[in-house]
């Protein structure tokens, strides 16, 4: 009997030192530090997504081709192996039935029993241009970049689940390229239609990237271009708040910098899969490193790549979907037509100077002209005390207009005229 007491009493330290250990290791999961997280980021994992999606194999993975169904079974298996769960019951994989193609879409359970039903969305879209006049249009930085992001953000954070307070629904998006923006031919437009009214409600914040590899102004290394935060306070703050990484350099931009119209001054152009969530009042906010001069071309393949650049963008994202799922304020300050006039005149003037300190290979001289006369322009208006007038503001759309032609297409005679 004193036998059995004895063996009992082991046990039970046994068992009370096991949940003391169990203990000790949840305290480290839930401790555990961004920069921990972030060391943890693979840049031969980023590499070898890149490598797979945007191979010549793939042939551009235009919509609805064979090609783009690897591509989504290649993202779809990448979920299931990172332990992520279905979106769509047992499903990954969304079918657009109002045009071709399918969304592939995978949860990770947030783990704060008060915050775990409101979603935070990190996104990007898979397809490309296919093929073009017997020419491979691989598509590598457009957009297999944010792709991988997407997929080394999901494996992270599902391997260290119990540091996500929020639910996150990491998506890649089809058919970005090719139907007319704000139809629900577009993936993210199907997406966003097929949202359940309790569903769409639960949504804080929907993060998409777009063009994540690029060097397209070589004087202003490491630019990330940051949208959509000046319609929000709260997304501001989260911006603002953001730990600083080395060699990265986050340049906030008003979305209207970007999406204004040559010679029609009261149209807008949207340039990704953010617009289908903007049409349904969702915040949003959107990256991207601009458009290199391979962009829509057989050109952007996996070698023209910035692996470094993506290894920090991965670093970033990383930081801003965990400051997104735990410590964003829910936003109840939202305006689409909210401007941050002064943030915009400050982020024109230092990509202009940097254009114009190192300006693009083959840039035409009244494209370069016309630009130091525009420098003038930003110089003025960052001197002013008042807002800037409607006509004022168009200017600086245009100039921006101007800068983003002159680093894509610097041999355009069209640049000036923007």
């Amino acid at each position: 009997m004193l036998a059995v007491l004895v063996l009992l009493i082991v046990f039970i330290i046994s068992q009370g030192t096991g949940m003391e250990v169990l203990a000790d290791q949840r305290v480290d999961e839930v401790s555990i530090s961004l920069e921990e997280l972030q060391n943890d980021i693979d840049i031969n994992r980023l590499r070898h997504h890149v490598y797979v999606l945007a191979s010549q194999e793939m042939k551009g993975r235009d919509v609805g081709s064979n090609e783009a169904e690897r591509a989504i079974s290649y993202i779809e298996n990448k979920f299931k192996s990172y332990g992520l769960q279905p979106w769509f019951g047992e499903d990954y994989k969304q079918p657009i039935t109002t045009g071709a193609g399918a969304n592939v879409v995978a949860l990770l359970p947030g783990f704060d029993p008060k915050l775990r039903h409101e979603l935070v969305l990190v996104t990007a879209h898979h397809d490309h241009l296919g093929i073009r006049e017997g020419l491979i249009y691989p598509g590598a930085d457009d957009n297999i970049s944010s792709v991988a992001l997407m997929l080394e953000t999901a494996r992270i954070l599902a391997k260290h689940s119990r540091v996500v307070k929020r639910s996150i629904l990491f998506i890649s998006f089809d058919a970005e390229e090719k139907p007319e923006g704000g139809t629900d031919k577009m993936g993210s437009g199907f997406f966003v239609n097929q949202l359940s009214n309790d569903n769409r409600q639960r949504i804080v914040l929907m993060i998409g990237m777009d063009l994540m590899a690029g060097e397209v102004i070589p004087a202003l290394p490491g630019a990330l271009f940051i949208m959509g935060a000046e319609k929000s306070l709260h997304l501001s703050r989260l911006i603002q708040s953001r730990t600083p990484i080395d060699g990265l350099n986050p340049v906030p931009l008003g979305l209207a910098m970007i999406e204004a119209v040559p010679y029609c001054p009261w149209c807008q152009h949207s340039v990704s899969d953010y617009d289908s969530f903007r049409q349904a009042d969702i915040p949003f906010v959107f990256l991207s490193t601009g458009r290199s001069q391979y962009y829509h071309t057989p050109a952007d393949t996996p070698s023209s790549l910035h692996y470094k650049k993506i290894e920090r963008n991965a670093a970033y994202l990383l930081g801003l979907t965990l400051g997104a799922a735990n410590d964003l304020e829910w936003i109840n300050d939202y305006d689409h037509h909210a401007q941050d006039q002064s943030t915009d005149i400050a982020s024109v003037a230092s990509v202009l100077d940097a254009v114009l300190k190192q300006p693009p290979e083959g840039i035409r001289w009244d494209t370069f002209k016309s630009l130091h006369k525009a420098q003038d322009t930003v110089t003025e208006f960052s001197e002013k005390t008042d807002p800037l007038s409607w006509f004022e503001y168009r200017r600086l759309q245009s100039i921006s207009l101007q800068m983003q032609c002159a680093v894509a297409k610097p041999s355009w005679r069209i640049c000036p005229w923007f």
